[in-house]
């Protein structure tokens, strides 16, 4: 068709169509290769599954008995029965819980799923929910590998644990690969401990206090434990099993337990002498921040994201209850010295406090005791003071029976992230995010010793010539484009 340069209504509407006609297409392509629609197999939706999925549904936490780490596990489903019904999207499991037609809608306290996500899903579900080819390996899903970023400019290590040795001759203090141990006295550093995986959550002594453990790991990676010699300072053992870093470890008052909690939701029980794990306490449904033994070792507590704390029976493994009046997250608990109550506080903001029975616990008392969330509790020696941190830069101290204000540290220079208190309860230690160290008496809430920084800030390794050359190369292309002025 000749079309004659005058005739520009016509030529206008043929540009128009053929435009029209593109964008359908461009866009039809792009659905396909967003759904998988044209070919949907278990590879596309394997992505989705390992990066969204995998960290709950595991063979390691098997949360609702649910594995997607293979095709064969994704198909035989979990205590719910099958998630996914071949052909019918609509009717499967596990597409009504990400659309949130059944709750709790998953991703669990996670953003939903994007809606090209759910259509790759529902499109391989429609076409068959065919798996891998005759021809293709099966290989188990894995968590995505995490980049070790490092600094790059020189930065302290938080203080992230603190604790006091038996007798308080010692501090422990936990940082970014390594235990600082020191004397509460001066200050003066006794020993490093060096060579952890990543930061030292949580530590503990033993009861004759010969020994101390460490614990932490790298986030989705795996949890780690270390055990020292007090004296000689030489590791006694290392101990592996979370999936997942540990955030806290406690030592049983007869001193032949470790348990430890971790973000993988699970809690473990460890033969002291040896490393041995013994049993995995399954019941939380999210990260698992505090574990805690009581006085006489009989119970076990557990404070977790799931806005719940635990009751366990230690020797059976058994869960005795749940104390579920939190509104939010709980990171730290801690017992009375009688052992008959237990104090917990986390991202509401509020301390509660229970009375523990064989059978069941009940609320005492429950305050909302500070303007940020609360970062850590110690109960002092005496049972008499309660000692909250908060993310609004404060020390609070409280009266342990009716939570009525004793007096406050306001203005510290940053998140108290540790607290400990010493055995003879005199003196109050406090970690800071910032890497700082102080020490209070508790009689006066006056500072004795610090702020001091508990350890050396770090120092980025030089560049490597090719990071130069790089960094000279970008340098100059942007001045070049005019991003830089002098």
């Amino acid at each position: 068709m000749k079309i004659r340069l005058g005739n520009w209504p016509t030529l206008f509407f043929v540009v128009f169509a053929f435009g029209v006609a593109m964008g359908i297409w461009l866009a039809a392509s792009s659905a396909v290769r967003a759904t998988g629609t044209a070919s949907p197999d278990f590879n596309t939706v394997a992505p989705i599954l390992q990066k969204n999925c995998l960290a709950c549904h595991a063979s390691a936490t098997k949360m609702g008995g649910f594995i997607v780490e293979s095709y064969d596990s994704l198909m035989k489903g979990g205590k719910d029965g099958a998630a996914i019904v071949p052909g019918k999207s609509d009717a499967s499991r596990l597409v009504e819980m990400l659309e949130g037609k059944i709750q709790p809608r998953m991703p669990f306290n996670a953003d939903p799923l994007p809606a090209s996500d759910i259509a790759a899903i529902k499109a391989w579900i429609d076409a068959g929910a065919k798996g891998p080819s005759a021809g293709e390996a099966s290989t188990p899903l894995k968590p995505l590998a995490i980049p070790d970023i490092k600094p790059q400019v020189q930065v302290a290590s938080p203080v992230a644990a603190l604790k006091f040795s038996p007798d308080g001759k010692i501090l422990a203090v936990g940082g970014y690969k390594e235990v600082r141990l020191m004397d509460p006295a001066t200050g003066k550093v006794l020993a490093t401990l060096g060579g952890h995986a990543d930061y030292v959550r949580s530590i503990a002594f033993s009861p004759d206090g010969k020994e101390l453990a460490a614990a932490g790991g790298p986030p989705q990676r795996g949890g780690e434990i270390k055990v020292w010699d007090v004296e000689t300072h030489q590791i006694l053992r290392t101990m592996q099993g979370h999936t997942d870093c540990i955030y806290s470890v406690a030592w049983s008052p007869d001193g032949k337990l470790l348990a430890s909690g971790s973000y993988d939701k699970l809690i473990k029980l460890w033969e002291a002498a040896t490393g041995k794990e013994l049993r995995t306490l399954k019941d939380h449904i999210d990260a698992v921040f505090a574990v805690a033994f009581s006085p006489d070792g009989k119970w076990l507590a557990s404070g977790s994201q799931d806005r719940s704390v635990k009751i366990w029976d230690v020797a059976s493994g058994q869960r005795l209850y749940t104390l579920s009046e939190p509104l939010d997250g709980i990171n730290t608990i801690v017992f009375s010295p009688s052992g008959k109550q237990i104090a917990a506080a986390g991202y509401d903001k509020t301390i509660y406090i229970w009375n523990l029975g064989e059978k069941s616990g009940s609320l005492q008392q429950s305050l909302i005791a500070d303007e940020d969330s609360i970062l850590s509790l110690a109960w002092s020696p005496d049972g008499k003071v309660l000692v909250s941190s908060s993310a609004d830069n404060s020390i609070r101290f409280r009266d342990a029976a009716t939570l009525n204000p004793l007096s406050v540290l306001e203005n510290q220079p940053d998140w108290v992230e540790a607290l400990a208190i010493s055995p003879d309860g005199k003196r109050l230690a406090a970690g800071r995010f910032n890497g700082t160290l102080s020490l209070y008496d508790m009689g006066t809430s006056k500072q004795v010793l610090g702020p001091t920084l508990a350890f050396e800030p770090y120092k980025p390794a030089a560049p490597s010539a090719s990071q130069v050359a790089a960094e000279a190369a970008h340098s100059a292309e942007r001045a070049q484009a005019g991003e830089v002025h002098q």
